[in-house]
């Protein structure tokens, strides 16, 4: 309970951080200010990395419910921390002594770095969840294999527990492909001592199978459908080309002139100008949600009309008459575009701000051909399946019952997988990671990230991997011994874990050579943590067993490590910011300075702007929107009317009027246009 209390209490104190408000304001809220034009389907969008799908929907369900407050958000994961508890104690208390038991519970629960997820609002803590679920189920699959038990049972529910884990976080991909392999080898290895071939004639789906198995198409066409109907780059053929022409204008003054489009996230691209011409045009199928022309003063004056063609529409006018807003920006006019430059809009909220849509009927059947083509894929996907089924059956290494579960979930896992993947991969947004290598990356980056912060000694990084190297040593030789004196099966658990990081590496190295991915880094690979954690456990469980001197040194390494993970936890455990985004730790402090400041300034209802630069913006939105006492709308720095500036301490806010300063996060707010 002390654990579920520390993590329970993080969540609702510790700031929200710059991915959780990102997340929040791109899917959750319909009803915050932004250039995404969140709607009720905003929680399949994956044009970037953020969206971690089974914690996204999740926590669009309790904000539905409750709200947007930062408990509420943050549920998923605090519940998902209760079965992270229950899983764990029911897999060390069955396999292990009580002494070695409980060390293995508490140093799973230990680590700040793994607590701090459960207490977010992202998918890494539901997944470590899932994660142990697999484990659970894979131990009692394994136990109940000889006894043929309910063992097919176990296996399908560590399979959809490891599917589960996969869309909360798509980095445990490689952790399905492990527990994948782990169950067809064992059921490979199991077969093969005890005859399959009586039992491997292929029969045809029962009613029951071939009624449930249509489900698997079914959500698989609605989900990618619903993917990608919100995929902005579904087909260049979406949006009409745009061609804008200033007349009136000499060629110098066209050499000054800019012309923008604002695309459907609200940021500015140039237009590509025609060599020698007064034309700019829009490249082949990007979206175009508004224009923006900028010319000097004495050079706007000059401007007799402005034509812009949009698809085979022609708006021509006065620039000065209608159709389109103008500001002064210090010597700069400013021509923006009004919503009546525009082909036909559409219906759909996601594309309904672009001027350029070619047509909603058209859309439907580029969404069509798209989602039928991701299910032919799948399809083919199934096909080979059943080819690799009937081999391994002919084989008489599976028998048709044993296979059909794993080509299930693997079908599950693609359909679920798939298109998100592609559209990350597509769009470059699978790039948080390093390439240096597996152990750099992977392997020192979680050791460092567990360390939060604190440093021991200058080499504690590799000190801690040699440790690790020395464990898996360990289990060599303790594994041989246990050969030899044939008791091979307490070896199990621990052999199982090994194998599971082993493979999911090996992937990771593959998945690398193949596609050029990135190496998992500090969060991403965070699932190495609990897997390495209960491995030590069931070694050490292991050693124990091997006599009277094998339980010294086993206790020795549990006292050990209880004893060093303890005084860490208390050096380093906190309720004020989050290790990973630790530059946001004084955002919601920062906000509440500012609404008093404005209500002891200003009166009640006052509209304020508040600048702010872009790695705090998110948050300080988030809890501008949650406020109701005051109007604040936070923009960028560089936005013009600012009435106050957050930033960086080293910045431009510091020689304004500071309000406060704020040494956690090195930064300040100050009023803009004095100075102190």
């Amino acid at each position: 309970m002390f654990f579920l209390a520390f993590v329970a209490t993080r969540a609702a104190r510790v700031p929200l951080t710059y991915d959780e408000a990102a997340s929040y304001i791109r899917y959750i809220d319909t009803a915050s200010p932004s250039v995404f034009d969140t709607n009720g389907f905003s929680i399949f969008n994956f044009e970037v990395a953020t969206n971690h799908f089974l914690n996204t929907l999740l926590t669009k369900i309790c904000w539905v419910v409750a709200g947007g407050g930062e408990l509420v958000i943050r549920m998923p994961n605090l519940i998902g921390y209760g079965i992270f508890i229950g899983f764990s104690l029911l897999i060390v208390r069955r396999r292990a002594r009580p002494f070695i038991a409980f060390a293995g519970f508490v140093l799973l629960n230990v680590n700040p770095y793994v607590l701090e997820f459960f207490s977010l609002s992202r998918g890494y803590g539901l997944s470590l969840a899932f994660l142990m679920g697999t484990i659970f189920f894979l131990f009692r699959f394994l136990e109940r294999l000889h006894a043929r038990d309910g063992a097919c049972r176990d296996s399908c529910h560590a399979l959809v527990f490891a599917c589960g884990a996969v869309t909360a976080n798509f980095a445990l991909l490689n952790v399905y492909l492990a527990v994948f392999g782990v169950v067809l080898v064992a059921l490979a290895v199991f077969n093969s001592s005890t005859h399959a071939s009586a039992a491997a004639k292929v029969h045809g789906d029962s009613p029951e199978r071939a009624g449930s198995f249509l489900w698997l198409p079914l959500v698989a066409a609605v989900f990618t459908a619903l993917v990608l109907s919100q995929d902005v780059g579904l087909s260049e053929t979406l949006y009409k080309p745009v061609v804008v022409t200033l007349v009136g204008l000499n060629q110098t003054q066209l050499d000054h002139a800019r012309v923008l489009r604002i695309d459907i996230r609200g940021r500015d691209r140039p237009l590509s100008r025609d060599v020698g011409a007064a034309t700019w045009r829009s490249n082949i199928g990007v979206d175009v949600r508004g224009l923006r022309i900028e010319l000097p003063m004495a050079d706007a004056v000059r401007v007799a009309r402005i034509e812009v063609v949009v698809g085979s529409r022609i708006f021509s006018s006065d620039p000065r008459l209608t159709a389109w807003n103008t500001r002064e920006e210090g010597a700069t006019r400013v021509f923006e575009a009004d919503a009546s430059l525009s082909s036909k809009k559409s219906t759909m909220p996601e594309f309904r701000p672009l001027m350029n849509w070619a047509g909603d009927a058209w859309y439907a059947a580029c969404l069509a051909a798209y989602t039928a083509c991701a299910l032919v894929i799948l399809a083919v996907g199934a096909v080979l399946l059943r080819a690799v089924g009937w081999l391994l059956v002919r084989a008489n290494m599976l028998r048709v019952d044993q296979w059909r579960p794993l080509a299930s979930s693997a079908l599950w896992v693609a359909a679920l997988t798939g298109t998100p993947l592609y559209l990350l991969k597509r769009n470059s947004e699978l790039y948080f990671g390093g390439d240096r290598g597996l152990i750099a990356d992977t392997f020192y980056s979680t050791i460092e990230r567990s360390f939060y912060g604190r440093t021991y000694h200058p080499t504690q990084t590799h000190i801690v991997f040699a440790g690790i190297v020395v464990t898996v040593v360990a289990f060599c030789v303790v594994l041989y011994v246990n050969y030899g004196r044939g008791k091979l099966s307490s070896m199990l658990p621990a052999a199982c874990l090994l194998a599971i990081m082993v493979i999911t590496s090996l992937s990771e190295v593959v998945q690398r050579l193949i596609f050029d991915t990135v190496y998992l880094t500090g969060r991403t690979a965070l699932f190495y943590i609990p897997l390495y954690v209960l491995f030590v456990t069931f070694l050490c469980e292991a050693i124990a067993e091997l006599g009277r001197a094998g339980k010294r040194i086993a206790i020795s390494m549990v006292v050990a490590g209880l004893a060093l993970s303890g005084c860490h936890f208390m050096a380093t455990a906190n309720t004020t910011y989050a290790s990973d985004w630790r530059a946001d730790a004084s955002t919601k402090m920062m906000m509440r300075d500012l609404r008093q400041a404005v209500a002891a300034e200003r009166p009640p209802g006052s509209r304020v702007v508040l600048g702010v630069e872009p790695r705090h913006l998110p948050v300080a939105a988030y809890y501008a929107h949650m406020n109701a006492a005051a109007i604040i709308d936070v923009v960028p720095p560089s936005a013009p009317g600012i009435d106050f500036l957050y930033g960086d301490e080293k910045g431009g806010a510091a020689r304004m009027s500071v309000i406060r300063r704020y040494p956690a996060t090195g930064t300040v707010l100050a009023r803009v246009g004095t100075t102190p």
